[in-house]
């Protein structure tokens, strides 16, 4: 089986094409002028937009370099943009001519020809199409979504060098021959690396990237640590304490330490919003699958935000005064870690919906404070009117906050323990009446846990 080497030209002839404009003008759109044209087809003509380009009558003919000279603000590029088939507001009058002829920007909007080097030599000279054939040919599966040029980067070292070499020397359309058995043995798929490669290299770049980025993390990780003691002394020993007034203490530092959890890692949304574009890019091109980014982003992720939920649980818990047992600790410190993981996947989904920074950051607080409110702390479920009732079970606060409650007064000892006195003496309050009075369940320890770790 012969490769193919060169792709045919018509008659051995290359056309030339005479660029011209004939008193070209464009309006600077405002945005509704935009959105009009995108919707109707048409803009409303009377405004006063300012002009950008006015009566632009030039020329480039074949065979010459004509350059586009101007100050800062003279409309070169936005010229430039024009004659490329970029402009899609409709306040461009007058023409753009081909060979005399009006320019379909859709015919003129490609590439002729590419020429790809590697290690100095040259892989390619030609056409995209011949590109794409020769890569089939020597066993490559190029998936439909996938850019043959970024494909043909990342696969280079595997078109010969020596192939490359003897094209140059024949340009005469010369047909080398080579033992095409070879490539036919092998497997053809979609991607270089299976799922577990692709999970080690992703975990490595991502270890890299943590400590490229050490000012941020080390900055989480201080953070963690000194508001877990900070809040640890404002609430001092609280826990241990009876009264009305304790125990709506003790509830307020289960909800603003969720807002704190949950809050903290909006901080991480430039990051992510930059790998998203490195995302797109890669898996556009066949690099990697999707799932392996995902699987080898978490396993990093884990024990990072481990040590950032034992940095602020350990100091604040103690402090604090909460339940005195291991198990109460512990359970604690998973609930923490858990909202981290999933403060975390909330902010990562959100970067992938949202188109910039400024966004991003108005959507995701508007949520959380929406999510805040419908928890249980501001208003109870009970008073919650039907129509609403939807975002309650939707909160992502709701779900760990009740399980915080439960862990501190339910069980045995909450049974035993009293949250409030009577005038004579007498327990008017236990923990386990205080979690009737929620609406909760001992049983809604674990199942709410498993709810809300859903969201990661």
């Amino acid at each position: 089986m012969e490769l193919p080497v060169k792709s045919p030209i018509n008659g051995g002839w290359k056309s030339s094409y005479r660029l011209e404009t004939i008193e070209l003008s464009y309006m600077l759109c405002s945005k509704f002028d935009e959105l009009n044209w995108s919707c109707f087809g048409r803009t409303i003509h009377g405004a006063r937009n300012k002009f950008i380009l006015k009566d632009v009558c030039c020329e480039a003919r074949p065979g010459e370099v004509t350059a586009i000279a101007g100050p800062s603000g003279a409309g070169k590029t936005t010229l430039l943009e024009i004659l490329a088939g970029r402009v899609s507001c409709g306040e461009v009058s007058d023409r753009v001519l081909v060979n005399n002829k009006p320019m379909d920007a859709k015919q003129f909007r490609r590439l002729s020809g590419i020429v790809l080097l590697c290690n100095g030599f040259v892989m390619h000279n030609d056409s995209l199409h011949l590109l794409e054939e020769r890569l089939k040919f020597v066993g490559h599966y190029i998936p439909r979504h996938v850019n043959v040029l970024e494909f043909a980067i990342d696969v280079i070292e595997s078109l010969d060098v020596q192939h490359s070499a003897s094209l140059k020397l024949h340009e005469d359309n010369s047909m080398m021959k080579i033992a095409s058995s070879k490539f036919h043995k092998e497997k053809l798929h979609s991607y270089p690396n299976s799922v577990s490669e692709e999970v080690l290299i992703l975990g490595q770049r991502f270890c890299s990237n943590i400590f490229r980025t050490k000012q941020l993390f080390a900055t989480r990780v201080i953070q963690a640590l000194v508001a877990g003691l900070v809040l640890g002394t404002i609430f001092l020993n609280v826990g241990n304490k009876t009264g009305h007034a304790a125990l709506q203490t003790l509830i307020g530092f289960f909800a603003f330490s969720l807002t704190f959890l949950l809050s903290s890692t909006t901080e991480g949304l430039p990051i992510f919003l930059q790998e998203r574009r490195i995302l797109m890019r890669e898996t556009s091109r066949g690099a990697y699958r999707i799932c392996s980014y995902v699987l080898s982003n978490t396993f990093i992720f884990l024990p990072f935000l481990l040590m950032v939920g034992l940095l602020y649980s350990t100091p604040v818990y103690w402090l604090v005064g909460l339940r005195r047992d291991i198990d109460g600790f512990l359970y604690y410190c998973l609930v923490v870690w858990m909202v981290l993981l999933m403060s975390n996947s909330f902010v990562a989904c959100f970067s992938a919906l949202v188109p910039n920074f400024i966004m991003g950051t108005s959507v995701i607080a508007g949520l959380l404070g929406s999510f805040f409110l419908f928890s249980g702390y501001f208003i109870s479920k009970k008073s919650i009117p039907s129509y609403w009732i939807f975002m309650h079970y939707l909160s992502l606060f709701k779900y760990p906050f009740e399980c915080f409650l439960i862990n501190e007064y339910g069980g045995e000892q909450g049974s035993r323990r009293c949250l409030e006195f009577d005038h004579k003496g007498g327990c008017n309050l236990n923990g386990s009446g205080f979690l009737r009075q929620q609406d909760l369940k001992e049983s809604q320890k674990w199942s709410n846990l498993g709810r809300f770790s859903e969201c990661i």
